[in-house]
């Protein structure tokens, strides 16, 4: 049997036509592509306020996949916003957030990506750089100018880590965020940096896989046998 993967979604505004106005559920294709090519059977999970719904949901799954999308609210993590914030959409926050939760305690295999990685750390108590520059030393284009699939800047990765024996110490990888981890939640371990100090991939210690990556892995996968291979873990995981 190949094992069931929710995909937490976003919402979006429909701004034209007939339903100009209403919110629809979103989520760019990548990744269930990037499910399907590793080996998994995708579900897309929409956004809601029932937590007993979400629970049903989730216990469902045999692995859960955080999608990226927009900031992460600063009121979550007790933080006034800076100027620099960007659109925030509490609901998306709070389903997030419940939906970790969930899966942590039914012992579900994660993985976050980009804001997926961020709203993981917030959910175990973290809190995040509005901007990275407030990231003193921070000098690396994080918003890439290029095809989605190219790698842009480097990451360096730990040797005892997760991500070490799929990828390798040192891999290109695309970008796309302005935002990253400040204050690491509770029992996670960075397992990757950019060359300028900027936190890449965490995963939470004592677990069997709950990884986050801030890059685009999703976007990479027929470009790249790195990024391939870290679904392809994530699914093995949830077998």
């Amino acid at each position: 049997m190949k094992p069931l993967i929710g995909i937490l979604a976003n919402l979006a505004t429909i701004d034209s036509g007939v339903f100009n106005g209403l919110e629809r559920v979103h989520l760019p294709n990548a990744y269930v592509h990037a499910v399907e090519k590793a080996g998994g059977v995708p579900v897309v999970i929409p956004v809601n306020t029932n937590k007993e719904n979400i629970k049903y949901q989730i216990a469902a799954m045999d692995g859960i996949l955080i999608s990226g999308g927009e900031d992460v609210n600063p009121i979550v993590y007790k933080e006034e916003p800076s100027r620099e914030l960007g659109y925030v959409h509490p609901v998306i926050d709070e389903f997030d957030i419940e939906a970790i939760k969930i899966a942590l305690e039914l012992k579900k295999p994660i993985l976050g990506i980009c804001r997926g990685l961020q709203i993981l750390n917030v959910a175990l108590g973290g809190s995040l750089y509005q901007d990275l520059k407030y990231i003193k030393g921070s000098y690396i284009k994080h918003s890439q100018e290029a095809k989605t699939y190219t790698g842009t800047h480097y990451i360096n990765i730990k040797e005892s880590s997760i991500l070490y024996n799929i990828i390798k110490e040192k891999t290109l990888v695309n970008s796309y965020h302005h935002q990253s981890i400040k204050t690491l939640g509770s029992n996670l371990k960075v397992i990757a940096y950019s060359s300028d100090g900027v936190i890449e991939a965490i995963q939470k210690e004592n677990e069997k896989f709950v990884v986050g990556v801030q890059w685009h892995p999703e976007l990479m996968v027929d470009h790249d046998t790195g990024m391939l291979n870290l679904f392809k873990e994530f699914i093995v995981n949830c077998v």
